[in-house]
């Protein structure tokens, strides 16, 4: 009670009262790779609204405590608590590797809050279903539009003005696919604008993708389309028309990737960059072959401190050790200050088996939640949002084998609000209905 009092006192019963929440949710994907800011924003005020909402909320209209809440809860406070150990085993103090996982440590109130009802507004659709259907297409021809007139050069790399290409091209590429998955789920409910919307919107985000120059992402593509096949389109049309329609988007793609041909050419780079790396020689400097010297240098440092890890910088005390030199210029010994190209190894390295073990869990428990909602989903909107999730997740972790995908205080953002949205719904829908 004198904690809902503190809320009323302090002017958040206002902000609730005025400001509707699910509708700020709603649009909240709209401006998140061009407008700075713009998603920590959501965030915040989606968090202190959610603070208020459980704060008010009556326990015994919980009718009962889903197990997951408390699994789920716990792997979006990993990574802060991995920071913790490896930080306190280490005897420092360093504010700064703080800040991305604090961003998933707030979205535990929005999660526990929508898991509970804060959204369930009546007979309207889910919000993730929204996104899905419309907001999601709306931002990709936003983005483009975006892109088209005021864009960003990095190299030959074309992004917005504070989105690295990597990202953009990654996140531009699941927006398309979330669009897909939209689409294909909602095509009997939805009129002819709204699907040209969306395929139009796919699309444009396939080709901002293309144009970021970034691979990151992209294996993920087969692996949508193989469960799209066999779980959504093969029950449906049967065999031989789901066969004509993956035919045809792959033919769309391999379009696409044709005319945009810089794309291919460096997934060819990749594989003969690859090829020629060498293990026991000096690697030239190379995209594909620096991230190969990045993964052996952090399993290098990572079982040097496996308990405690080294914080953000503390491994540059070895970067010239004899074992390094051997494959690893100065410059690859040097480019790991802003991370190791894998968000397991980068948490390793820093935080040790605890980083390890948060970043790894990250992954695999909330794959295995989207995994275990889709194949027991009674109704067609938990089939569409679980998938969705279990595509996301996936993306991330296949994007997480190339770059960290949360360093970045924004991504982290919207990584934790879009999984608090996606299984906070989910689980309420279970437990209710």
């Amino acid at each position: 009670m004198e904690f809902e009092k503190i809320m009323n006192l302090s002017g958040f019963k206002t902000i609730t009262c005025y400001l509707n929440i699910r509708n700020f949710l709603i649009i909240s994907p709209l401006f998140f790779l061009t407008i700075r800011h713009w998603t920590n924003s959501i965030v915040i005020i989606t968090f202190l609204g959610s603070l208020y909402f459980l704060a008010k909320q009556d326990n015994d209209a919980v009718k009962t405590e889903s197990k997951w809440r408390l699994i789920l809860s716990l792997t979006f406070a990993g990574p802060f608590f991995a920071v913790v150990m490896g930080q306190i085993l280490r005897r420092e103090i360093y504010p700064p590797n703080f800040d991305a996982p604090l961003r998933l440590l707030i979205c535990i109130p929005i999660f526990l809050a929508i898991s509970r009802g804060w959204l369930a507004k009546g007979k309207q659709k889910p919000v993730a279903v929204v996104w899905l259907e419309s907001m999601i297409p709306l931002t990709l021809l936003w983005t483009l539009f975006f892109r088209l007139n005021w864009p960003t050069r990095w190299g030959v790399d074309m992004t917005t003005y504070f989105v690295d290409p990597l990202t953009f091209g990654s996140y531009c590429l699941i927006f398309s696919i979330f669009t897909m998955i939209g689409l294909s789920f909602r095509w009997n409910a939805m009129n002819w604008r709204a699907k040209t919307l969306s395929f139009f919107a796919a699309l444009g985000g396939v080709y901002l993708s293309l144009t970021s120059g970034s691979r990151t992402g992209w294996i993920n593509v087969p692996v949508f389309l193989l469960i799209w096949a066999i779980f959504f389109l093969k029950p449906k049309l049967g065999s031989k028309n789901t066969l004509g329609i993956v035919t045809f988007v792959l033919t769309v793609l391999c379009i696409l990737v044709w005319k945009e041909n810089y794309l291919l050419s460096k997934f060819s780079l990749a594989l003969s960059e690859i090829k020629n790396y060498k293990w026991n020689e000096m690697n030239a400097d190379t995209s594909v072959g620096l991230r190969i010297s990045f993964y052996r240098m952090g399993y290098y440092y990572f079982w040097l401190k496996p308990m405690v890890g080294w914080g953000d910088l503390g491994w540059m005390q070895l970067m010239n050790s004899s074992n390094l030199q051997v494959y690893a210029s100065e410059f690859a010994r040097l480019s790991p200050k802003h991370g190791f190209h894998n968000e397991i190894l980068t948490s390793a390295v820093r935080s040790g088996i605890w980083g390890f073990l948060s970043a790894t869990c990250f992954y695999f428990i909330f794959i295995f939640k989207s995994a275990h909602s889709f194949l027991s989903a009674q109704k067609n909107w938990e089939k569409i949002v679980s998938f969705a999730a279990l595509i996301f997740m996936m993306h991330l972790f296949v994007s997480g084998m190339t770059t960290e995908i949360t360093n970045l205080v924004f991504l982290t953002s919207f990584i934790g609000l879009t999984l608090s949205v996606f299984m906070g719904e989910l689980i309420y829908q279970i437990e209710n209905f």
